[in-house]
């Protein structure tokens, strides 16, 4: 394939993606919407089916390295073997993907110390778009770029936001369409209940 026609193929790929974002913002009311959306997944009552949907210990798709916004350092997904993955993917373009990182930098907070790693992929390359949002809203927790589009086609992340966990032999565990409140901790239990007991809580 030549270069252009993968730009032109991530070029359509990226207004998919703009396209449900829009219509789910759309659907939800907007950035208020979103909001509700988050807000609506707090309560502890909430059927766990409805927080993450079980996969079953399916084969992950393509492993993948990409480059943290801030630092610039390389995260190979693969390092991260032992581990339970929580991998967000996510655009600034996305209402309810704005509204629930807040409290996906919550899981991470709650989370460290823990077998437990939180990565959020951002999909498209505005380096300084992404940058100036996560300062404004505080968000510290390792964020990469898949600028060229590609590590979302693979994984199928075609609905903004969809979130997957890895188990940590690198199967899939579970996925989230759409917005969820991380804070939640029906969630932090159920990946907790993953964690390998040859790993088990750092102190």
């Amino acid at each position: 394939m030549t270069a252009s026609k993968m730009m032109t193929g991530n070029k359509g790929f990226t207004r998919r993606l703009l396209g449900a974002a829009m219509a789910a913002a759309l659907l939800t009311g907007g950035a208020a919407g979103a909001l509700a959306q988050v807000g609506n997944m707090s309560a502890e009552t909430q059927p766990k089916s409805m927080l993450m949907t079980p996969l079953g210990h399916k084969a992950a798709p393509l492993n993948f390295t990409l480059k943290d916004v801030n630092t610039g350092k390389p995260v190979r997904l693969s390092s991260l073997r032992g581990k339970v993955v929580v991998v967000n993917f996510w655009s600034t373009a996305c209402p309810a993907c704005r509204a629930e990182m807040p409290t996906l930098q919550k899981l991470w907070q709650k989370m460290k110390g823990m077998d437990v790693a939180v990565l959020s992929v951002h999909i498209g390359g505005d380096a300084e778009k992404v940058r100036a949002f996560l300062k404004e809203k505080g968000v510290q927790m390792p964020v990469l770029l898949d600028d060229g589009e590609n590590v979302a086609e693979s994984w199928g992340a075609l609905h903004l936001p969809v979130t997957y966990v890895l188990n940590p032999d690198g199967t899939l565990a579970f996925v989230a369409y759409g917005a969820r409140n991380w804070q939640n901790p029906q969630i932090a239990q159920m990946l907790t209940a993953l964690i390998s007991p040859l790993h088990g809580n750092e102190e």
